[in-house]
């Protein structure tokens, strides 16, 4: 085991040696998306700890070399003391302290890792890097995905009465279709910059694309699904606010097909399982009702709403939902398990959960539609980046009412910070929208609207 990892060190020095910082900010922040413990504890602690060291360090280099240091706004600052404080009183009060001041600490930590991150963005350069390693994530989940589909025999599932569902390197198949998701939103986006692509760049792009989308597709994942398909549609409407009126129109003419022409309803009703719409989580909710309120001003205490679900269990006994449940407390983890980010929220932490609940869409509507509207008439691709980043997370919250993850889980690294890294992006355009405009003006369209952000984002 040593010498593999030491062998590994080595290489990857000399590798950073070659591709120095850039190079770093890829791999790290791609490792700390693409694995968890599940695969090896020392493993993911030495990542963790490399991507702490390392990120901590090239911020560091950013501050001497004076280059340019955005400011968090107070705003996100009073959410996150907020955020930890709400963790660590329900922690004190819940029946079990450790285990809740254990995901007090992971939360710390995420908060640290997504400043530190915040601390590595100089430039339009390192946005698309983050990008990029959300795009490596899903292809490697998509990729997982299609290697199950093989090795399971597509015979054997299409002979199967269910929908087919299929999910690559995660166990939890929600947390694969939401990879898969924002990685799809991510290279959607792309579509709508305005670079210089070679014909085969556009090709390869397109393919990738594809291949996300049928790795989506196959993942079944109803709320990956639903962050998809808002998350392009907030993304045209905002683009191109002319097209509202035939969006609607286009929509209602869906809605009516899917309602009353049988084929399509059943087609739908088959992949979206209309007949088990809620799955077992209205007996989620209700259990976690009761939960809340046994325990409303504090919660149930973090990673602690699993104690509570034989006392408040709803399903009938010998139930495939009792089964479903059952088999959720012994396979699944402790974070988010109510299947709602709100209700999970207020279970776990009570009513500070749920103003944290609330307070983070507020924020990131916030700051993204106010940086969305001033960058539109100054930079074409970065007001792309931001309506990007925007309408994901308008996607992720949608997906909220049906999924706990992804969010604000706790410090789960590898499934919340896709979302934050979207949040990340749109806080330094607006620190360079509202406080740097030096930075952004000398690419507004009366001079240049065809040149890349890159160009206008060099120190």
């Amino acid at each position: 085991m040593a010498i593999p990892l030491l062998l590994g060190v080595f290489v990857y020095y000399l590798l950073l040696k070659a591709g120095g910082y850039d190079l770093n900010l890829f791999v790290t922040i791609s490792l700390l998306i693409l694995t968890s413990s599940d695969l090896n504890v020392v493993l993911r602690f030495g990542i963790i700890a490399w991507a702490a060291a390392s990120l901590s360090w090239f911020a560091y280099s950013n501050y001497i070399r004076e280059k340019e240091q955005a400011g968090l706004p107070p705003a996100l600052i009073y959410f996150v003391i907020f955020t930890v404080l709400s963790l660590l009183f329900s922690s004190i009060f819940s029946g079990n302290p450790v285990k809740g001041l254990s995901a007090t600490g992971r939360q710390f930590i995420f908060f640290g890792f997504v400043f530190l991150i915040y601390k590595n963005i100089t430039g339009f350069k390192e946005m698309i890097i983050l990008v990029s390693t959300v795009i490596l994530a899903g292809f490697v989940t998509s990729s997982g995905v299609l290697y199950n589909l093989i090795t399971q025999g597509l015979i054997v599932l299409l002979a199967s009465e269910a929908p087919i569902r299929v999910t690559g390197i995660f166990a939890n198949i929600n947390v694969a279709g939401g990879t898969i998701a924002v990685a799809l939103l991510a290279l959607f986006f792309s579509f709508f910059m305005k670079n210089k692509k070679s014909a085969f760049s556009k090709l390869f792009t397109v393919f990738l694309f594809f291949f996300l989308f049928v790795g989506l597709v196959l993942t079944n994942s109803r709320a990956a699904l639903l962050t998809f398909v808002l998350g392009s549609a907030t993304f045209i409407l905002i683009v191109y606010p002319n097209l509202r009126l035939k969006f609607i129109l286009s929509l209602s003419v869906f809605i009516l097909a899917v309602l009353f022409i049988p084929p399509v309803n059943e087609f739908f009703s088959f992949f979206l399982r209309f007949e088990k719409f809620l799955n077992i989580r209205d007996h989620l909710w209700t259990m976690s009702w009761e939960t809340i309120k046994a325990n409303p001003f504090f919660g149930a205490g973090p990673d602690q709403f699993k104690d509570f679900f034989f006392k408040y269990i709803t399903a009938p006994s010998g139930s495939y939902a009792e089964f479903m449940i059952k088999k959720l407390y012994t396979d699944a983890g402790d974070t988010g398990l109510s299947h709602n980010f709100f209700i999970f929220r207020t279970t776990e932490l009570g009513i500070p959960g749920l103003i944290t609940a609330l307070w983070l869409p507020g924020l990131f509507i916030y700051f993204g539609s106010k940086v969305a509207t001033k960058m539109r008439s100054v930079d074409w691709n970065g007001f792309i980046l931001v309506t990007g980043a925007l309408s994901v997370g308008i996607g992720l919250f949608a997906r909220g009412f049906f999924e706990s993850i992804g969010l604000l889980t706790h410090g789960w690294l590898m499934v919340d910070l896709p979302f934050w890294i979207c949040f990340m992006i749109i806080l330094f355009y607006y620190h360079r929208a509202f406080f740097d405009q030096t930075k952004i003006l000398k690419n507004s369209p009366s001079h240049n609207r065809d040149a890349s952000l890159s160009e206008s984002t060099e120190d």
